[in-house]
């Protein structure tokens, strides 16, 4: 095994052959060595096609064609929640599937207004009206100039509906 390793400039590991004398590390690379890239592949362009590169705008605030309306987002908020309240009676079993469908419907809504830049974020509690008092409160750490949120409550005879929309401006 010595004289093999002088006559070969490769340092080699001791490693255990098995039964067959075949090493597999030797295989893999030999096998590696011949290998051929295929990265070129990749970076073959067509000369005739002009790419468009895009640069980042690092706004750091909405242009003043864009910033937020809260009076148009309440109004549109308040619609969407009141047409989904329309004859809801609380029944504890469905009320997880209620919530879901609702929070998608108002970010829907939302998206549909083409808010740029804005992450949309809702949150929906749904509750049984039995003559309790309940609070609820959010803590965010964000931009004061740039980002809001609209809360909305809607009761009905057996629930009510807060719904707590968070727009955050990303840049």
């Amino acid at each position: 095994m010595q004289s093999s390793n002088r006559r070969n400039s490769k340092l080699r590991l001791n490693v255990p052959q098995n039964s067959t004398g075949f090493n597999y590390y030797d295989n893999f690379s030999n096998s590696r060595s011949h290998r051929r890239s295929t990265r070129a592949s990749f970076l073959q362009v067509d000369h005739d096609q002009q790419q468009n590169s895009y640069e980042n705008s690092y706004r750091m605030q909405p242009d003043d064609d864009h910033k937020l309306d809260i009076n148009r987002i309440k109004l549109v908020a308040m619609n969407t929640l009141e047409t989904a309240m329309i004859g809801y009676k609380y029944q504890q079993k469905e009320v997880k599937a209620f919530a879901e469908l609702l929070a998608e419907k108002i970010r829907s809504q939302m998206k549909l207004l083409q808010l740029y830049r804005y992450k949309i974020i809702t949150q929906i509690s749904v509750g049984e009206k039995r003559g309790e008092d309940l609070r609820i409160a959010s803590q965010c750490l964000w931009n004061l100039q740039t980002d809001r949120h609209v809360t909305i409550t809607k009761e009905t005879v057996s629930a009510y509906v807060t719904a707590t929309i968070f727009f955050v401006y990303t840049d």
